[in-house]
């Protein structure tokens, strides 16, 4: 999961992005909030084949912030619009996404240790029941080192924030991504369609399948100006037919496919993912190119939710743990409790984490990569 419109540099910033990946982050809460009821089978299929659904669609929300991540990290070397200085690029993702995410797994380490009712978590689903169980020891302080590099062999991403599973993905693609951009930046159309579909090839079936997703933002980004200009031209009818289409393919692992889990789909996983990111990368150029669409995510609270979306993404769901644990009666009144309490800390928490850690780092890698020209240097 990437948040990095804010390293964009001498260009205009797309606010309305960073508010459409706001609006994502609080779909993956809401679809975790989703998963802690009891609720009937076919009723929870009803809802999440209908337009609701795409409140609750989670995992359509998370390839959403990988598209993003690649059309983002881009869009300065796009078209060959300033050299890619690769170790300034490492730099600066190392402190994008470290500084907060160390900052939440040591406040989800506080809330499992002095908060967390282990007994009280049961009136609720095993799929959040079952975080949390593990004792204080040898290997729960070694798994908690393992959890702090993030990329270290064997982690178990639902040892203590369940979430960090994105973002494992986005450091190990992060190591590739430049080369990616740089060749895809550098080659025409036809180059760039070809070597696209020997990554499929080349990923199909593998635990490196969001390679493709990634390079899909990265597609969107290189051909950004064209596909911008063409959306322009269409009237506000077409817009309007295309932004449902979008919303549809979006939203298709709900619509049309078996539900996760299931694997009687004889494309499995992967054709639901790339038909959603294909649906993520339409909303992108949509909400670039049509003024009024960004003019309305351009509100404050759509960029106030923009602005803290990593950290929200990083602390809602240990908070979420932790309140079923206390509010664990099973009543109407608790789920209400529960829902409440988890957003209100979660913003709280998260703009605080935003403004005292996220930003101060950022603005500190801006700096150290305009010090020391050795980081500087090394342009591909």
């Amino acid at each position: 999961m990437s948040f990095s419109t804010d390293n964009i540099q001498k260009q205009a910033r797309y606010r309305q992005l960073d508010s459409l990946r706001g609006l994502a982050a609080i779909c993956v809460f809401f679809s975790h909030y989703f998963l802690i009821f009891k609720v009937d089978e076919a009723w929870a299929t009803q809802l999440k084949a209908t337009p609701l659904g795409i409140l609750i669609n989670g995992s359509s929300a998370v390839l959403f912030f990988f598209v993003l991540s690649g059309f983002v990290l881009t869009l300065p070397f796009a078209n060959n619009k300033k050299p890619l200085k690769l170790v300034e690029f490492y730099v600066k993702r190392v402190f994008r996404i470290y500084p907060a995410y160390i900052v939440a797994i040591l406040f989800a380490i506080i809330l499992k240790t002095f908060f967390y009712d282990r007994m009280g978590i049961g009136h609720f689903t095993p799929w959040i029941s079952h975080f949390w169980n593990w004792p204080w020891g040898k290997e729960s302080y070694t798994e908690i080192v393992k959890t702090f590099t993030l990329l270290a062999p064997k982690l178990n991403i639902d040892f203590i924030d369940p979430v960090i599973w994105s973002l494992v993905v986005e450091m190990k693609i992060s190591i590739l991504l430049p080369f990616f951009i740089i060749l895809i930046c550098r080659n025409n159309l036809l180059f760039n369609i070809g070597f696209f579909l020997i990554t499929l090839a080349l990923v199909y079936g593998h635990s490196s399948i969001y390679l493709f997703v990634f390079y899909l933002g990265v597609l969107c980004a290189r051909y950004k100006d064209v596909l911008v200009a063409k959306v322009q031209t269409w009237s506000v009818t077409v817009v309007v037919v295309m932004l449902v289409f979008s919303l549809l393919l979006y939203n298709i692992n709900f619509e049309f496919f078996k539900l996760p889990g299931d694997d009687a789909h004889p494309f499995g996983y992967f054709w639901r993912d790339f038909l959603s990111a294909i649906g993520s990368c339409a909303i992108i150029i949509i909400a670039v190119a049509r003024k009024r669409i960004a003019t309305l995510f351009e509100m404050r609270f759509f960029i106030f939710t923009g602005d803290i979306s990593y950290s929200f993404y990083l602390l809602h769901l240990p908070i979420l743990i932790t309140a079923c644990s206390i509010f664990s009666s099973g009543t109407v009144a608790s789920y209400v409790y529960i829902f409440l309490s988890v957003l209100a800390t979660s913003f709280i928490l998260s703009y605080l984490n935003f403004k005292f850690v996220e930003v101060v780092f950022q603005r500190y890698a801006k700096n150290l990569t305009a010090k020391w020209g050795v980081i500087k240097s090394g342009d591909l």
